[in-house]
Protein backbone atom coordinates (compact mmCIF):
# COMPACT_ATOMS: atom_id res chain seq x y z
CA UNK A 1 0.00 0.00 0.00
CA UNK A 2 1.23 3.63 -0.55
CA UNK A 3 2.54 4.94 2.24
CA UNK A 4 -0.11 8.68 1.70
CA UNK A 5 -2.81 6.08 1.90
CA UNK A 6 -1.16 3.91 4.57
CA UNK A 7 -1.49 6.90 6.87
CA UNK A 8 -4.87 7.62 5.93
CA UNK A 9 -6.21 4.15 6.84
CA UNK A 10 -4.41 4.17 10.10
CA UNK A 11 -5.81 7.15 11.12
CA UNK A 12 -3.06 9.17 11.19
CA UNK A 13 -4.40 11.99 8.76
CA UNK A 14 -7.74 12.75 7.90
CA UNK A 15 -6.87 13.72 3.87
CA UNK A 16 -4.66 12.43 1.40
CA UNK A 17 -3.75 16.30 0.63
CA UNK A 18 -2.27 16.64 4.67
CA UNK A 19 -0.54 12.97 4.56
CA UNK A 20 1.15 14.12 1.11
CA UNK A 21 2.44 17.52 3.35
CA UNK A 22 3.50 16.06 5.62
CA UNK A 23 5.33 13.18 3.97
CA UNK A 24 6.62 16.08 1.89
CA UNK A 25 8.10 17.98 4.21
CA UNK A 26 9.86 14.95 6.11
CA UNK A 27 7.66 14.74 8.86
CA UNK A 28 7.18 10.51 8.41
CA UNK A 29 9.64 8.23 9.19
CA UNK A 30 9.64 4.33 7.92
CA UNK A 31 11.91 2.24 9.88
CA UNK A 32 13.54 4.92 11.72
CA UNK A 33 14.35 6.54 8.08
CA UNK A 34 12.73 9.91 6.64
CA UNK A 35 11.00 9.67 3.50
CA UNK A 36 9.76 12.18 1.78
CA UNK A 37 8.19 9.68 -1.11
CA UNK A 38 4.35 9.36 -0.81
CA UNK A 39 4.07 6.63 -3.03
CA UNK A 40 6.72 4.37 -1.18
CA UNK A 41 5.11 0.93 0.07
CA UNK A 42 4.88 -0.27 2.79
CA UNK A 43 2.83 -2.98 5.02
CA UNK A 44 2.26 -3.37 8.59
CA UNK A 45 5.38 -4.94 9.24
CA UNK A 46 6.74 -1.71 8.45
CA UNK A 47 7.24 0.97 11.90
CA UNK A 48 5.66 4.21 11.08
CA UNK A 49 6.48 7.44 12.93
CA UNK A 50 4.72 10.61 11.90
CA UNK A 51 5.35 13.90 14.23
CA UNK A 52 2.41 15.34 15.94
CA UNK A 53 -0.28 17.89 15.68
CA UNK A 54 0.21 18.05 11.74
CA UNK A 55 -3.18 16.82 11.14
CA UNK A 56 -4.72 20.24 10.46
CA UNK A 57 -6.15 22.08 8.20
CA UNK A 58 -3.59 25.33 7.23
CA UNK A 59 -6.01 27.75 8.68
CA UNK A 60 -4.65 26.56 12.86
CA UNK A 61 -1.20 27.20 11.98
CA UNK A 62 -1.38 30.70 10.25
CA UNK A 63 -3.96 31.87 13.68
CA UNK A 64 -1.54 30.17 15.95
CA UNK A 65 1.47 32.30 14.40
CA UNK A 66 -0.57 35.65 14.87
CA UNK A 67 -1.48 34.45 17.90
CA UNK A 68 1.92 33.91 18.90
CA UNK A 69 2.77 37.50 17.94
CA UNK A 70 -0.38 39.46 18.88
CA UNK A 71 -2.00 37.90 21.94
CA UNK A 72 -5.69 38.45 20.10
CA UNK A 73 -7.52 35.12 21.93
CA UNK A 74 -7.96 35.18 25.45
CA UNK A 75 -9.64 32.63 27.46
CA UNK A 76 -13.22 33.22 28.16
CA UNK A 77 -13.04 35.36 24.74
CA UNK A 78 -16.09 35.31 22.17
CA UNK A 79 -14.93 34.80 18.84
CA UNK A 80 -16.41 34.97 15.42
CA UNK A 81 -15.66 33.25 12.34
CA UNK A 82 -16.15 33.86 8.77
CA UNK A 83 -15.08 31.29 6.20
CA UNK A 84 -14.82 28.50 8.80
CA UNK A 85 -13.80 26.20 5.30
CA UNK A 86 -12.51 22.93 7.38
CA UNK A 87 -12.18 24.34 10.66
CA UNK A 88 -8.85 25.69 11.22
CA UNK A 89 -9.21 29.12 12.82
CA UNK A 90 -11.68 27.00 15.29
CA UNK A 91 -9.99 24.05 16.38
CA UNK A 92 -6.95 26.57 17.30
CA UNK A 93 -9.25 29.33 19.11
CA UNK A 94 -11.11 26.25 20.29
CA UNK A 95 -7.55 24.98 22.22
CA UNK A 96 -7.04 28.44 23.98
CA UNK A 97 -10.61 28.41 26.25
CA UNK A 98 -12.58 30.88 23.55
CA UNK A 99 -16.30 30.52 22.38
CA UNK A 100 -16.32 30.56 19.37
CA UNK A 101 -19.36 30.73 16.32
CA UNK A 102 -18.44 29.75 12.63
CA UNK A 103 -20.03 30.80 9.69
CA UNK A 104 -19.44 28.79 6.06
CA UNK A 105 -21.06 29.20 3.24
CA UNK A 106 -20.18 25.86 1.37
CA UNK A 107 -21.72 22.16 2.25
CA UNK A 108 -18.53 20.66 1.49
CA UNK A 109 -17.02 20.95 5.08
CA UNK A 110 -20.30 20.04 6.59
CA UNK A 111 -18.60 16.60 7.95
CA UNK A 112 -15.57 17.92 9.31
CA UNK A 113 -17.43 20.79 10.80
CA UNK A 114 -19.80 19.24 12.29
CA UNK A 115 -17.79 16.78 13.80
CA UNK A 116 -15.91 19.86 15.00
CA UNK A 117 -19.01 21.18 17.06
CA UNK A 118 -20.22 17.89 18.11
CA UNK A 119 -16.84 17.17 19.70
CA UNK A 120 -16.36 20.60 21.07
CA UNK A 121 -19.46 22.29 23.35
CA UNK A 122 -18.01 25.60 22.89
CA UNK A 123 -17.79 25.78 18.76
CA UNK A 124 -21.06 26.36 16.99
CA UNK A 125 -21.24 26.42 13.42
CA UNK A 126 -23.80 28.07 10.85
CA UNK A 127 -24.15 27.02 7.35
CA UNK A 128 -25.53 29.98 5.68
CA UNK A 129 -24.51 33.27 3.38
CA UNK A 130 -23.04 35.62 5.38
CA UNK A 131 -23.90 38.29 2.95
CA UNK A 132 -27.95 37.58 2.89
CA UNK A 133 -28.32 35.89 6.34
CA UNK A 134 -29.62 38.66 8.80
CA UNK A 135 -27.25 39.14 11.81
CA UNK A 136 -29.63 38.74 14.54
CA UNK A 137 -29.33 35.08 13.73
CA UNK A 138 -25.62 35.04 14.70
CA UNK A 139 -25.73 34.26 18.23
CA UNK A 140 -23.08 35.50 20.90
CA UNK A 141 -22.48 38.84 20.03
CA UNK A 142 -21.01 41.25 21.41
CA UNK A 143 -17.82 39.53 20.32
CA UNK A 144 -14.61 39.51 21.95
CA UNK A 145 -12.92 38.79 18.52
CA UNK A 146 -13.64 38.61 14.69
CA UNK A 147 -11.67 36.26 12.57
CA UNK A 148 -12.12 36.52 8.56
CA UNK A 149 -10.63 34.45 5.87
CA UNK A 150 -13.00 34.18 2.92
CA UNK A 151 -12.20 32.76 -0.73
CA UNK A 152 -13.74 36.06 -2.28
CA UNK A 153 -12.57 38.89 -4.29
CA UNK A 154 -10.73 41.32 -1.98
CA UNK A 155 -14.06 43.87 -1.79
CA UNK A 156 -16.48 41.24 -1.30
CA UNK A 157 -14.44 39.90 1.93
CA UNK A 158 -14.26 43.64 3.14
CA UNK A 159 -17.66 44.13 2.14
CA UNK A 160 -18.83 40.81 4.65
CA UNK A 161 -16.33 42.47 7.30
CA UNK A 162 -18.61 45.33 6.81
CA UNK A 163 -21.95 43.61 7.61
CA UNK A 164 -21.02 41.94 10.92
CA UNK A 165 -18.99 44.75 12.32
CA UNK A 166 -21.31 46.00 14.92
CA UNK A 167 -21.43 42.50 16.49
CA UNK A 168 -18.33 43.42 17.73
CA UNK A 169 -17.39 45.39 20.74
CA UNK A 170 -15.93 48.50 20.44
CA UNK A 171 -12.05 47.77 20.98
CA UNK A 172 -12.79 44.67 19.76
CA UNK A 173 -9.71 42.90 17.71
CA UNK A 174 -9.34 41.79 14.12
CA UNK A 175 -7.94 39.55 11.73
CA UNK A 176 -8.63 39.96 8.26
CA UNK A 177 -7.00 37.61 5.65
CA UNK A 178 -7.47 39.13 2.33
CA UNK A 179 -6.80 37.09 -1.21
CA UNK A 180 -4.80 38.70 -3.44
CA UNK A 181 -4.75 38.75 -7.32
CA UNK A 182 -2.53 39.79 -9.73
CA UNK A 183 -2.39 44.02 -10.31
CA UNK A 184 -4.42 44.59 -7.06
CA UNK A 185 -3.43 47.81 -5.14
CA UNK A 186 -3.02 46.50 -1.51
CA UNK A 187 -2.78 50.24 -0.11
CA UNK A 188 -6.02 50.79 -1.68
CA UNK A 189 -8.13 47.50 0.20
CA UNK A 190 -6.59 48.66 3.73
CA UNK A 191 -7.95 52.07 3.08
CA UNK A 192 -11.30 50.57 2.37
CA UNK A 193 -10.97 48.25 5.59
CA UNK A 194 -9.97 51.92 8.09
CA UNK A 195 -13.19 53.71 6.58
CA UNK A 196 -15.22 50.89 8.69
CA UNK A 197 -14.51 52.53 11.80
CA UNK A 198 -11.77 50.26 12.23
CA UNK A 199 -7.68 50.73 13.02
CA UNK A 200 -5.25 48.88 11.24
CA UNK A 201 -2.64 47.77 13.72
CA UNK A 202 -0.48 45.76 11.28
CA UNK A 203 -0.46 44.65 7.79
CA UNK A 204 1.55 41.52 7.10
CA UNK A 205 2.65 39.83 3.84
CA UNK A 206 2.15 35.81 3.13
CA UNK A 207 3.99 33.46 0.99
CA UNK A 208 0.96 32.78 -0.19
CA UNK A 209 -1.91 35.30 -2.82
CA UNK A 210 -2.87 37.18 -0.03
CA UNK A 211 -2.49 39.61 3.08
CA UNK A 212 -2.88 39.56 6.70
CA UNK A 213 -4.56 42.93 8.24
CA UNK A 214 -4.53 42.44 12.08
CA UNK A 215 -7.13 45.53 13.63
CA UNK A 216 -8.78 47.01 16.04
CA UNK A 217 -12.52 48.25 16.56
CA UNK A 218 -12.58 51.89 17.21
Amino acid sequence: MRLDVYLIETGFFSSRGRAKKAISEGHVKVDGNVTTKSSREVSEFNEIEVDEGLDKPRGYFKLRNIQEKFDLIKEGDRVLDLGSSAGGFLMFACELGANVVGIEYSRHFRSELGRLAYENPNITIIFDDVFTMPTSKIPGSPFDVLLTDMTLEPEASIEALGKVLPLLKKGGMIFQVIKLGRGRNKKHLVENIKSLGIEVLEVLDSAQREFYVVAKKT
